[in-house]
């Protein structure tokens, strides 16, 4: 069964991009097929191929781009999360799912700002229980005052409801922060470059493998058996430094999750 990734959050900064890029890169360090899409509203004849153009999307185009791989991860860009829904309500698309055996998984990020939830409520009045949710917390905020905020929501209440799972990725912290500005980048390019990743401090790396610990944590809710890793991945190692085996942590507050070993240990 192959395996579509929807990440959603119309809330600017609600971190999309960089949880894409992080699944992204978990896949590809074990070697696993995937596609990573971005939908945006247009595109133009230059267009980098990883881009989804929304005015041009039809039910075929949409499911032959789905065929292509066993993963594919779509990130609706700042904007597209309604417009995607609507097109999957309107022609039917779940029904489509199903017949060409994807299952669908909703990955919604959001922040401590309680406007970051909106799409949670709006995803769940789209797909239903028609998809598995799985909520990513990325906040500035102590994980602490971060769950209080969002235990105390309506969309919490709606994501018990639908047996949704739970990751919180590690905050970013003031050293990693100076060093990218330092470097005139920010975490998407650099999950992007690996000649970028070996020039960075020990600061990206122990984000890095906190990042990977949580995806390794919910690696089969995310990816079910369209998880195929074909190499053991490579632990990353930052300039000047000796290898650091990965702390990894168990996703938090998290149901249903198969916990154990990761591959890598």
């Amino acid at each position: 069964m192959k395996k579509l990734l929807l990440l959603l959050n119309d809330y600017p900064a609600s971190g999309k991009s960089t949880l894409a890029r992080c699944l992204s890169h978990y896949l590809q360090s074990f070697g696993a097929e995937h596609q990573l899409k971005v939908l945006v509203e247009e595109t133009d004849a230059d267009a980098e191929e990883h881009l989804m153009d929304a005015s041009r999307l039809t039910p075929r185009s949409f499911l032959k781009v789905l065929e292509n791989s066993p993963i594919t991860i779509l990130e609706a860009a700042t904007g597209q999360a309604d417009f995607l829904g609507r097109f999957y309500t309107n022609h039917g698309l779940h029904a489509s799912l199903e017949q060409a055996d994807i299952s669908l998984s909703v990955v919604l990020p959001v922040t401590g700002e309680m406007e970051s939830f909106d799409t949670v409520i709006e995803a769940v009045d789209v797909y239903s229980d028609r998809a598995e949710y799985l909520i990513v917390h990325w906040s500035p905020r102590s994980q602490e005052d971060e769950e209080k905020v969002w235990d105390c929501s309506y969309a919490a209440r709606v994501m018990d409801m639908f047996d949704a799972a739970e990751l919180h990725m590690p905050k970013i912290g003031f050293e990693l922060e100076h060093e990218l500005q330092a470097r005139r980048t920010d975490l998407i390019e650099v999950l992007q470059d690996k000649t970028l990743q070996s020039l960075m401090s020990v600061d990206f790396i122990k984000w890095h493998k906190r990042v990977f610990g949580q995806v390794d944590s919910a690696r089969h809710y995310l990816f079910g058996e369209a998880f195929l890793p074909t190499v053991k991945p490579k632990i990353l190692e930052g300039k000047a430094m000796h290898p650091l085996m990965p702390h990894v942590m168990g996703a938090s507050r998290t149901k249903n999750l198969p916990f154990g070993q990761p591959d890598w240990a």
